[in-house]
């Protein structure tokens, strides 16, 4: 089981709270995988502040599943959905990107500073070490 940190968590870097009312801010983060993610993984991003309405969200991945039939997917959610962004995400089968997919993240209203975190579903049938990248689009209210 491993824990793989973006920059943003590792070195305690915040996001924007926000400036004035209706500004548009992004949070973006790189989280490099040492080895093949399994389901015992997990990848921290960073934290949404308090009273932050999501507007959008993108994921990107490298190659993270090599095999001719990939199985590799991705969650990304946070401590109360693990899937409230993306569900069973298949970025990482062969290294695209994808816009948000599940539905309960569009627009939904941080109520506290929430760490957003992935975790994969499925193993990779043939797993090997990359990235996955995870920009998300909001305003603070």
């Amino acid at each position: 089981m491993a824990t793989y940190l973006s920059d943003n968590v590792r070195l305690k870097q915040g996001v924007s709270a926000g400036g004035p009312a209706g500004n548009v801010n992004s949070a973006y983060a790189e989280v490099v995988c040492g080895a093949a993610l399994t389901t015992a993984d997990t990848l921290e991003f960073f934290f949404l502040p308090a009273g932050a309405r999501v507007l959008s969200a993108t994921l990107e991945a490298t190659d993270l599943d090599t095999n001719v039939t990939p199985l590799l997917t991705l969650n990304i959610g946070d401590s109360g959905s693990a899937t409230r962004l993306f569900s069973a995400s298949t970025v990482g089968q062969a290294g695209t990107a994808a816009a948000a997919t599940a539905v309960g993240g569009l627009n939904y209203k941080y109520t506290s500073k929430t760490k957003i975190v992935g975790v994969p579903q499925a193993n990779a049938a043939t797993g090997t070490a990359g990235s996955v990248y995870l920009n998300v689009l909001y305003v603070v209210e």
